[in-house]
């Protein structure tokens, strides 16, 4: 019999007394149970962080039958329960109500389940309210807080930036009273898609430990390799031989330590129910302010960045930065750490690189519809019809706007041939550096390399001479390929390209 998928379901109880899949992951909830009693974990949407709380509800509720033929049944005292409360930010209602009211009424329903009537009415003051009677009715309490800042990642949009700060200035003073209140807290546990920097919510929880990159929890959420080939033997037995290869390179590769590597639950379940090939994470949730804040930079090479590891860990909201808030979303991961406190980032994986590629390629060309050129780009370069090669590229410039065009536009033609040949799937190296000088772009083909030089008012053959005076061809003569030379003039008064000329090399 086939393994019933739980694409979409969060709650554990209704996963296992419905026999869907689970794959165990109580031994790593075990060390958090009886390790420290406060903990922060960070991970990207769709990853498995609401189930993770949902199995601490009912671990600490004593629900045995749920538990049976995990790892950790026979390690719990099931007779000890504790008073828990649960809060979710991503459904209190924020955008509907407003965020103190929202959590107001999380409270009192909370407070309605564990017989408790509340008084006061400012949200942080009510939060510590239910905390001291129910300590003080049943014992020491659970808090479960999942993801803390949907109120705030909500409103991350430029224009909506203002109502960002207002509900981090909220939960700031909302979460302040956790640790006065921690003598009562049997356990905490708060997570979210995001840290933000310490002096702002975080600067009132510096007691709690963050198990984001502790290299013990890596594969707290999402799959592992060997417990996908475990756990979905049956589905894997049906389908192709190169499933578990494809797979791999479709939705594997998330990390938070550079060495172990996970795939995407959502994806993978969705995977299993189609047995297609498609986005199913990225769909979830488009990174648009993301988008518009990298091309407005002219940031469109982000596979293989290196940077300081300390400023992946936090973000402010008055200094937002899209490098550090694309890794702690999910679109860029942690490939390698190297000896000098810096980390290597990469698209996790084949479906996060080609989504994020199309959507920049849209945002810069002002085109949602390149697709079908591309294909047919891709099918031209492989004939080595740079003839028709050269059109295409020249028509996806036509729809940028004159003055954007105008004022930034060198940055906007390396940005669009780098999009365009990497949402290909071809190998591009933008801005080379050799002995002899910098390549303006080298795409590599199964038989062939093109070496690009880009100019903006030196003719096609004066492109070309530099490309043979410097010799670029050299770095790549041991790959024992043909080497073309490509010189293309761009037109500034046509917006694309105005002659270009090839040369093997």
């Amino acid at each position: 019999m086939l393994p019933k998928l739980p694409i979409g379901i969060q709650d554990f109880e209704n996963l296992r007394l419905h026999d869907f899949v689970y794959i165990d992951k109580t031994a790593f909830v075990h060390g958090l149970v009886t390790g420290s009693n406060a903990y922060f974990l960070s991970r990207p949407r769709r990853f498995g962080k609401s189930l993770l709380v949902s199995t601490l509800r009912y671990l600490f509720e004593g629900r045995r039958d749920l538990f049976q033929y995990t790892w950790i049944e026979s390690r719990w005292n099931w007779d000890q329960k504790h008073p828990i409360i649960r809060l979710s930010l991503d459904a209190i209602g924020h955008k509907e109500i407003g965020l103190r009211n929202g959590l107001l009424l999380a409270l009192e329903k909370n407070g309605q389940e564990l017989q408790i009537e509340l008084i006061e009415k400012n949200p942080a003051l009510a939060f510590q309210e239910l905390i001291q009677k129910t300590a003080a009715k049943y014992g020491k309490v659970v808090v479960l807080i999942d993801e803390y800042d949907r109120p705030i990642i909500d409103y991350l949009g430029p224009d909506e930036l203002s109502q960002a700060i207002e509900n981090r200035n909220i939960l700031k003073s909302f979460f302040s009273i956790l640790k006065s209140e921690d003598h009562n807290l049997r356990f905490l546990f708060l997570t979210g898609i995001s840290k933000f920097s310490k002096v702002s919510i975080f600067s009132d929880l510096n007691h709690l430990y963050d198990l984001s990159t502790d290299p013990n929890y890596n594969n707290l959420c999402g799959y592992t390799q060997a417990e996908i080939e475990h756990t979905f033997a049956p589905i894997l037995a049906e389908m192709p031989a190169d499933t578990l290869a494809q797979m791999k390179e479709w939705y594997n590769g998330y990390s938070w330590n550079g060495r172990e590597f996970v795939y995407n639950p959502f994806s993978v379940l969705n995977f299993f129910q189609s047995r297609e090939y498609q986005n199913y994470w990225f769909s979830t949730g488009t990174p648009t302010f993301l988008v518009k804040s990298l091309s407005n930079t002219f940031q469109y090479s982000l596979d293989g960045l290196e940077v300081d590891a300390g400023v992946l860990e936090a973000y402010e909201l008055d200094k937002l930065e899209p490098i550090p808030l694309l890794y702690q979303t999910g679109y860029l991961t942690i490939k390698e750490k190297t000896s000098f406190d810096t980390v290597i980032l990469k698209y996790p994986n084949r479906e996060v690189e080609q989504s994020m590629l199309r959507l920049l390629l849209a945002e810069y060309t002002h085109n949602s519809s390149v697709l079908p050129q591309l294909a047919q780009l891709s099918k031209n370069l492989n004939q080595n019809d740079l003839g028709k090669v050269m059109e295409l590229i020249h028509g996806l410039f036509k729809g940028i706007p004159s003055q954007i065009f105008i004022a930034n536009r060198e940055a906007y033609f390396h940005s669009v041939v780098y999009l365009t040949f990497s949402l290909l799937g071809i190998y591009i190296q933008a801005e080379v550096n050799s002995s002899h000088g910098r390549l303006d772009a080298v795409v590599h083909t199964p038989e062939r390399i093109f070496i690009f030089e880009f100019k903006l008012h030196d003719s096609p053959a004066q492109a070309l001479q530099q490309i043979k005076d410097r010799d670029y061809a050299a770095a790549f003569r041991h790959l024992n390929k043909l080497i073309v030379g490509v010189g293309v003039q761009f037109s500034e008064t046509e917006k694309g390209v105005n002659d270009w000329a090839s040369e093997a090399l």
